[in-house]
């Protein structure tokens, strides 16, 4: 029997190269190296313009036996979109996976489009129901999918989730038709040593999938393992323009000594002067102690990326679930990160359901503040199956994919909120934080700033992204990291936005009085 041929798709038509997807690519280093099968990616990112052409021909080439997707709820309308278009020209069963068909089993297989959906973990499923496929076998014997037959909806029984992360083969990157492109906009790659989280903010999609999963989800990596996956692939891409790791762990610090074994290995041999990252760390005293940090700036983590998510304490804690992360508290944790010469990032969201004007506009205010040198914002977008999500009445949109889109978005409805304060705060908050950000990338680097920057918004728009994405994606680029970290200064509760942008002119004021 001849292996099936596999079309694995990435359903990105919002034209933005903010990430490579690490669903699609586990899955399909997976398939390639651990199972006969051949598998292709079809990624329509950089080729928004022309979308229908694009993936028409490779379909068309590879004359796929199955169709796969990874959908996040975002770009669910965009998948059924692109099936659509593919069953005019291609007919055969399609497969789909992601936090879509894992969140929302109901909604995802009532598609028509749709013939299969994977509800858990893809790697094992993909594998076994491709076996099955070429074998002639039956469906019903295929854990972890759920399929149709004669008219109904057959669920199987859950598949267990992968126990050792180490069983699981080192990401190929080139599987991307595009990585090079990637490559030239983000100027890093992507990856993760744990899978879940242990907390349960009440917005995030880690707490849905851990109540489906039954609260074990959350899994390390061997961490030494982790850090000499990063070094490998360092060796393997850095030519081709990998200038940074971005840890995409959504509690990277949460275990110490699993950090402490990591960043012993990371800067073994100096690699870590070679290499940069940028992780994520939850703003609190567990996550973000003087010694973790000291362990990040030990190994030249030159970044790192916080959730402030409202700048409204109580709100923060009562309604999000996110104890531990007061305002006060944070801006100390932030001046700590500075000292040690590491950027600060923060995400944000407008427009939660609970949401008023004077919550939105101070979530906009507490980010203005120095020790913060990237300040990143969101408008609210349901995750399906979190708790927010479930006890929300109504979004400012009924359509899907303005509904399910951080950028775009309008909100919740909430009383006293009109539905164009959270796009008209969110494009405030674009502009602002974008020239601050963008003096500040100007001050590191003066001479190359347009040779860096202009060539990266120019091609985004050629591709198709959105201007601002363009631009914002071209401004925090690795480059500029090291440039920003000599910037940076202690700085006390009471500075201003003015001693971030002219410190010259503060320190003189100061001197004279």
């Amino acid at each position: 029997m001849s292996p099936m041929k596999v079309a694995l798709l990435f359903p990105n038509l919002d034209g933005s190269p903010q990430t490579l997807d690490l669903g699609v690519l586990y899955l399909a280093t997976y398939i390639q190296q651990k199972t006969p099968h051949q598998l292709q990616v079809i990624d329509p990112t950089f080729h928004r313009r022309h979308w229908e052409e694009y993936v028409k021909e490779r379909i068309l080439e590879l004359q796929p036996d199955v169709l796969a997707i990874s959908i996040l709820s975002i770009y669910f309308g965009y998948a059924k979109e692109i099936i659509r278009d593919i069953k005019k020209y291609w007919k055969g069963p399609i497969i789909v996976g992601g936090y879509q068909a894992i969140m929302l089993p109901e909604e995802t297989i009532a598609a028509e489009e749709i013939d299969v959906i994977c509800t858990g973990e893809g790697e094992l499923t993909l594998a076994h129901y491709l076996d099955t496929l070429q074998a002639g076998g039956s469906m019903g014997d295929v854990p972890g999918i759920w399929y149709k037959k004669d008219g109904k909806v057959i669920k199987n029984p859950a598949r267990p989730l992968v126990k050792n992360l180490d069983t699981l083969p080192t990401p190929d990157y080139d599987v991307f038709e595009d990585l090079d492109r990637y490559l030239f906009f983000l100027q890093r790659l992507y990856f993760v040593g744990t899978r879940g989280c242990p907390y349960r903010c009440t917005f995030c999609a880690e707490t849905a999938l851990e109540d489906i999963f039954s609260g074990t989800r959350f899994r390390e990596r061997d961490p030494r393992n982790y850090a000499r996956e990063i070094k490998f692939l360092y060796q393997k891409y850095h030519n081709r323009g990998m200038k940074a790791a971005h840890l995409f762990d959504a509690v990277f610090t949460f275990n110490k000594k699993w950090l402490s074994d990591f960043v012993d290995e990371y800067t073994r041999d100096d690699f870590h002067k070679r290499l940069p990252y940028t992780a994520f760390v939850r703003p609190d005293a567990h996550n973000a102690s003087d010694e973790i940090m000291d362990l990040l700036a030990q190994s030249n983590c030159l970044q790192v990326r916080m959730g402030v998510e409202s700048g409204n304490d109580s709100f923060r804690k009562e309604q999000l679930k996110k104890a531990g992360c007061d305002n006060e508290s944070m801006l100390k944790l932030f001046a700590k990160f500075n000292q040690r010469g590491i950027l600060v990032k923060t995400f944000a969201i407008l427009g939660f359901p609970g949401d008023s004007r004077e919550q939105i506009d101070q979530t906009y205010r507490f980010c203005k503040d120095v020790r913060i040198q990237v300040a990143f914002f969101l408008s609210y977008t349901p995750i399906p199956g979190t708790p927010m999500a479930l006890s929300m009445e109504n979004m400012h949109t009924s359509k899907n994919e303005q509904k399910y889109s951080f950028h775009y978005s309008g909100g919740a409805v909430n009383p006293g909120v009109p539905g164009w304060y959270v796009p008209l705060v969110l494009w405030k908050a674009y502009l602002y934080y974008g020239l601050r950000l963008a003096w500040t990338v100007f001050k590191s680097a003066p001479v190359m700033f347009l040779p860096k920057v202009l060539p990266r918004v120019l091609l985004g728009l050629a591709y198709g992204c959105q201007l601002k994405l363009a631009v914002l994606y071209a401004l925090i680029n690795p480059y500029f990291w090291p440039g920003i970290v000599r910037q940076i200064r202690p700085v006390n509760a009471s500075s201003s936005i003015l001693s971030g942008l002219f410190p010259a002119i503060l320190r003189r004021v100061q001197k004279n009085r």
